[in-house]
């Protein structure tokens, strides 16, 4: 299973649909933790952010070292 998501190339309104997709079968397989890239865009990342509001209480946050990728965490 693939725990990363590149959204680099997404548009921002096939950004929201690629994201649940991602997230949902992620929580499908188990996976605990999951990574998102999003580049600097304060957009694509309100996106996620939005996207994860749906699934309830999911921690996500900024990568210390890599500021445009966000870590999920789906336990």
């Amino acid at each position: 299973m693939i725990t990363s998501l590149n959204l680099h190339g997404f548009k921002h309104q096939d950004a929201f649909r690629e994201v649940d997709k991602f997230i949902g079968e992620s929580m499908l397989h188990g996976l605990g933790e999951v990574y998102i890239v999003t580049g600097m865009s304060d957009d694509m990342k309100a996106i996620v952010y939005s996207v994860l509001e749906d699934y309830g209480d999911i921690s996500c946050e900024e990568d210390w070292w890599n500021k445009g990728k966000l870590i999920i965490d789906l336990k």
